[in-house]
């Protein structure tokens, strides 16, 4: 086959060899033209621009499309009149497919206009098949492959088009993998349309920022031919680069990179976040085998939401976390086609781990149900691969009135040879709901009704629908009673996803919570930063853990530039206080991340106290501070403080309204980005801390844009911070009237990540 590439019969009419290995650019050597390559980081906003990612390639080097910004356009027509023959070749390696059944590929190469039905298109649907597709001037004509490509190892694919003889054929690997029939004489009509590489020119959009359909994963060897080459062509192409031996490849090769953000000063070090793209509320903690492990809602083909994909962290410690490949992904033959959302984890009877996951289907109703998986290999420690069920573990009621399509977040623990499971739901008529089902065997679940509900028109703020519905025992009262905390995040309706709680106890028999009072209460004031609450009984120390996720209130134009949307909050404990109040604090875990200290002030008024801070700070920093009031009203700390006061974020205690209030008005100065945040959540956080006599205690964690600040170990606030200037990193003590500082400790602290 080569003798023929240049020969009249079987002419290489383009070809992208993907060799360049750096740079912003690539050459189609049959033309001479140099196409750039554009990319988020090309002219980045948020750090220093960069290339795109380029990798080892089947020979020399390949490019690594990202999945939702990377792609070519080059402007020379390829296909210069009605054209009878035509092949199409790469070397491809995806590493995200879009998810969901859709006509529309994510192109190898595309060069296409299928409303006037001309031109042709190689690629994959959103399941992983190859499809190629060709316009024959009245009609458009697909083949596509019954399987999906595999994920992280290179594929050869072909599509050959052969008019005369009315066929459309493709190959996988030197393998003919799917024909089509075409009347006999066909032929391909141009599009008059730039040829595009790793987008489609016909695409759905994200909230007016994200294109859909385009390629994730590494090109290489890219090669259009004006002949259609036959079952003996095909494996001697394939063959020829593999000198016998199919190149290699794995995950971590074509893994998103978290290295891409270095130098994003909004980006956090040590709170709990993906390589990159978008994720959503953390859930399904796990302990196995000395391991912690952590998934996420995680989308790898961009930062927006859709594709969902279960994202999976492993740790030692809960502190520092190692990334791993999505634990599961849509499966077009399975039960989860269009989403796999929200779940919980377990331990079957022989102590093998079990994950309940939210099961998404579009086109059926309800379009979510429970199902289960478990590890391809029970011994791996690291727990890499999962199988999903074909069956549904556990499925909608549909008798007692819920909403059709809001049957999710499976909550699953084992207590006394039981399994219990919370689902969240809502009733038709108004309201959350928290459905109970428990089981014997993890292979059969029983309704057991619902664990608590509410007078929706009495608490409209709990919303119509409670997601996330999470029950965590926080210790015995002073009658030796078992205290729980039930918790929901309720959407719709009058909600403003904020984060829920109720103290109470726990009655297994009837499967019913029994609260000790009846109006909700919050454990976060910062707004729409703390949702997403999933938790765990720490099987090492016996705490109960909770974990949510921080969004970050940015448009998806900075999500689309930066590359990257949202974070985990850290890692707290709660627990019932002495005086019978929830208790919330960061883990002790976290002091590993101390690198330096940076302050160490003991019993000082607030002047005195800010000589000592004069040139502290940082973006990634904890600080800790008792205070007591000699007549001041408003007290606590300024931090992310410009030099000039022209940015600043004020932390106070309100002596006379007893709130604190995190105050971020001033936090950057550009008013764009302040109006933008505005619009999700307040710039002025408050709420009630009682701290019944106590001095003010403040644990203060800034790393990037997230700033948590813990009060007394009885309420948080979870927000974000937007600096304009790189030197908005001042701390300092702050105060109306006369304070003494009794303690105040400024660690740097450490990145959690390698």
């Amino acid at each position: 086959m080569t003798d023929r590439d240049d020969s009249d019969d079987c002419r290489v009419v383009a070809y992208w060899p993907f060799d360049e290995s750096e740079g912003s650019s690539a050459e189609e050597v049959v033309s001479g033209r140099r196409d750039a390559i554009e990319h988020a980081f090309a002219d980045a906003r948020f750090k220093s621009d960069s290339d795109p990612r380029w990798i080892d390639g089947v020979t020399g080097s390949g490019l690594l499309f990202d999945g939702y910004s990377t792609q070519i356009e080059h402007d020379r027509q390829i296909l210069d009149g009605e054209t009878t023959r035509l092949t199409v070749e790469a070397w491809i390696a995806p590493r995200a497919f879009e998810g969901q059944s859709s006509e529309r590929l994510s192109p190898i190469i595309s060069n296409h206009s299928v409303d006037d039905n001309r031109g042709f298109e190689f690629g994959l649907d959103g399941h992983g098949r190859c499809s190629f597709q060709v316009g024959l001037g009245d009609t458009w004509v697909a083949v596509q492959t019954e399987s999906p490509l595999p994920k992280y190892s290179w594929s050869h694919v072909a599509a050959v088009f052969e008019g005369d003889d009315g066929t459309l054929r493709l190959y996988v690997d030197a393998a003919c993998t799917a024909v089509e029939r075409v009347p006999e004489g066909s032929v391909i009509f141009p599009a008059d349309v730039p040829v595009l590489i790793g987008k489609n020119n016909r695409t759905e959009r994200v909230d007016d920022t994200f294109a859909l359909h385009n390629f994730a994963g590494a090109i290489d060897e890219l090669k259009i031919y004006d002949c259609a080459f036959t079952a003996s062509d095909v494996p001697e192409r394939y063959e020829t680069p593999c000198h016998d031996e199919h190149p290699s490849m794995n995950y971590e090769t074509i893994a998103l990179d978290p290295s891409r953000y270095r130098g994003d000063r909004h980006r956090p070090q040590y709170h709990p976040i993906p390589p990159g793209h978008w994720m959503n509320e953390p859930h399904a903690p796990l302990y196995h085998d000395g391991q912690y492990h952590l998934f996420y809602q995680h989308n790898p083909s961009g930062p927006y939401w859709g594709n969902i994909h279960w994202g999976h962290w492993v740790s030692d410690d809960l502190v520092h976390w190692r990334h791993l490949k999505p634990a599961l992904a849509p499966e077009r033959d399975g039960l989860a086609p269009d989403g796999i959302w929200s779940g919980g984890s377990t331990h079957d009877a022989d102590g093998d781990p079990v994950l309940l996951f939210t099961a998404g289907e579009i086109d059926r109703t309800p379009d979510q149900r429970v199902v289960a998986a478990s590890p391809v290999d029970p011994d791996d420690p690291e727990l890499t691969s999962w199988r999903q069920d074909d069956e549904s573990a556990i499925e909608r009621p549909h008798s007692i009135g819920l909403r059709d399509n809001d049957f999710r977040d499976p909550f699953v623990w084992r207590e006394n040879g039981t399994w219990y499971c919370l689902v969240g739901s809502g009733f038709a008529t108004g309201g959350g709901a928290a459905l109970v089902y428990e089981s014997e065997s993890l292979a059969e679940w029983v309704f057991r009704g619902c664990l608590h509900r509410t007078d929706h028109d009495e608490y409209p703020e709990l919303g119509l629908v409670w997601e996330l519905p999470v029950l965590l025992p926080i210790g015995e009262d002073e009658t030796d009673a078992e205290k729980y905390a039930f918790i929901v995040s309720p959407i719709e309706g009058a909600a403003e996803v904020e984060v829920y709680y109720w103290l109470g106890e726990w009655d297994p028999d009837a499967c019913r919570f029994v609260p000790d009072h009846e109006d909700p209460r919050r454990i976060d004031y910062g707004g729409f930063h703390f949702t997403g609450p999933h938790g765990i009984v720490d099987p090492e120390t016996g705490r109960s853990l909770l974990f949510t996720i921080a969004q970050d209130d940015r448009r998806p134009r900075d999500h689309y530039d930066a590359g990257w949307a949202h974070n985990g909050g850290l890692p707290v404990h709660l627990f019932l206080r002495d005086d019978g109040r929830l208790g919330i604090e960061p883990i002790e875990e976290l002091r590993s991340l101390r690198a330096e200290r940076l302050a160490e002030i003991r019993n000082a008024q607030v002047s005195n106290a800010n000589d000592e801070l004069d040139g502290v700070g940082g973006t990634a920093v904890e600080i800790r501070a008792t205070m007591a009031s000699d007549g001041a009203e408003k007290y606590g700390l300024k931090v992310r403080a410009n030099p000039d006061g022209s940015e600043e974020t004020l932390i106070y205690y309100d002596e006379r309204t007893e709130r604190i209030v995190v105050h971020r008005e001033h936090s950057t100065r550009n008013a764009e980005t302040r109006a933008t945040v505005s619009e999700r959540s307040s710039l002025v956080h408050r709420g009630e801390v009682n701290r019944d006599g106590e001095d003010l205690e403040l644990r203060v964690y800034l790393d990037g844009s997230m700033l948590e600040v813990y009060v007394n170990s009885l309420k948080s606030v979870t927000t974000r911070l937007y600096p304009e200037d790189e030197r908005s990193t001042g701390i300092e003590a702050w105060a109306d009237g006369d304070v003494t500082v009794q303690r105040l400790d400024v660690w740097e602290l450490d990145s959690a990540y390698e």
